[in-house]
Parts: C-alpha cells; sequence; structure tokens
C-alpha cells in the first residue's frame, strides 16, 4: 500500500536556513571546487554502495545501514506542472520507516511544502524533493560525482561549508540537507543525512524516540552571519 502527499513541485531558491557558510561563486570558487572533490571521495569511500538506475535514470548513495539519498542525472527531465504527480523527483532520502512510524508519524499530518513529496511504501519513508528545471550535461550519467559536479554548476545557492562540523552539504528543502566530510581522515561523521525535526513534531512524532537518530542542537549561523542553535535530527555514518 502507498500512502503520499502530493504538493505542486516549483523552482526552489536558496532555502531558508542557513547552515553553512556562504562564500561567492567565481572561477576560483573553493567551496564548489573542495565540495566536488570531497563528495568524490565520500562516493568513492562508498563504491560498493554506488548504483545506476537506467529506469529513474538517476544515481543512488546507500550508507551502511541502508539509508538511501538519489541524484537525478538531470533536472530538466521532469518538469513537472500543476497536477502532475513528479514521480521521478530531482533528489530522494529513503530510510526505514519503522522508527518513524514507531515514534509516532501520521504521514497525513507533514505540513504541505511546495516542492516536497512525501511516501510511505514497502516499509521505506521517502522524502522527495523537486529542485529545478536545469539542464544537466549528458556526462552526468557516467558517474554520481560527475552527477554531483552538475548539481553544483546548476544549483551553487544549495551548497555550502559548515565550519564547526568541517561539512560540506547540499540544501534540499524543508529544513533537509546531506552533509559530508571535508576530510574523512579528520573526521568520524563522513555522511550525515539531517532532517528538521519541527515536520515531523507536527505529524506526531517524538524527535527523540526515531530509533537511530540523534534529537540534537546543532550550531550554526543564521543570515545575519549570527552563531544560533537550531534543532536538528541527525543520522552520521563514518565510512572508513
Amino acid at each position: 500500500m502507498k500512502t503520499n502527499i502530493y504538493v505542486r513541485a516549483s523552482v526552489l531558491a536558496a532555502i531558508a536556513v542557513a547552515a553553512f557558510g556562504a562564500v561567492g561563486c567565481s572561477s576560483t570558487d573553493v567551496v564548489a571546487k573542495v565540495a566536488n572533490s570531497s563528495f568524490k571521495a565520500v562516493a568513492d569511500a562508498s563504491s560498493g554502495r554506488v548504483k545506476w538506475s537506467e529506469e529513474d535514470q538517476a544515481w543512488t548513495l546507500s550508507s551502511p545501514a541502508g539509508d538511501e539519498v538519489s541524484f537525478s542525472s538531470d533536472f530538466a527531465r521532469n518538469n513537472t506542472v500543476a497536477g502532475v504527480d513528479f514521480d521521478k523527483p530531482d533528489v530522494e532520502f529513503s530510510f526505514d520507516a519503522a522508527p518513524f512510524v514507531a515514534a509516532g508519524l501520521d504521514i497525513a499530518k507533514l505540513p504541505k511544502v511546495d516542492g516536497i513529496k512525501y511516501e510511505l511504501e514497502d516499509g521505506r519513508f521517502m522524502y522527495h524533493f523537486e529542485l529545478g528545471s536545469d539542464k544537466f550535461a549528458a556526462d552526468a550519467k557516467k558517474s554520481l560525482e560527475a552527477t554531483f559536479a552538475e548539481i553544483v554548476r546548476t544549483q551553487r545557492a544549495r551548497i555550502g561549508y559548515h565550519e564547526k562540523l568541517d561539512h560540506y552539504g547540499i540544501k534540499l528543502g524543508n529544513g533537509s540537507m546531506l552533509e559530508w566530510a571535508k576530510d574523512m581522515s579528520k573526521n568520524d561523521k563522513d555522511l550525515v543525512f539531517v532532517l528538521d525535526p519541527a515536520p515531523f513534531i507536527a505529524a506526531g512524532v517524538d524527535p527523540a524516540k526515531i530509533q537511530g537518530w540523534a534529537f540534537a542542537k546543532v550550531e550554526t549561523k543564521n543570515d545575519a552571519g549570527k552563531t544560533i542553535q537550531v534543532d536538528k535530527l541527525l543520522r552520521p555514518y563514518n565510512l572508513k
């Protein structure tokens, strides 16, 4: 049985939660360059868990515990209009649903957010993100890191660096992010799935009871550059 909430997709601009220190784009954009090289290192360390889906035309990276993030190899493939479901998202998180359901999740109560779709299917909780309609180079299909490089090229505003944790990351919307270590040899949190607990609390979840997830305060900077503490749900992995 499949349960979902569909919300009309739209192009999402830079997302509100400023979890990263922004650096401007230029030919010497260090953040973009190191984001690409550090993400490639994570992909290389996860080589046995990186798979291509011909059906979805997307690359999927699985964590050691089976959490997944999938990236479409071309955001232009799915130009959604009002009333048409986006069944092939630009980016997707997929987790074991049991810990969320056991903690009280009622998926029908998750707040509706433009460009977001939630699903419960075959024991999985899936979080779909529609990020735009950018056309990717054909080479994006060759590897996960090539697809990611196209995301950095076309969606640079989503990429940032979290100095406190020494992580790079991509903002996906609704407070959700994927982060990874700048240098895995110096970090024990090589890959981190990040969720905003607020939508889950609204849907009946006690975030402290989601087994396998940490409900924690994270130090970050707001749009004014002020250091603040924000609540996050974290699922970190050491890949070494």
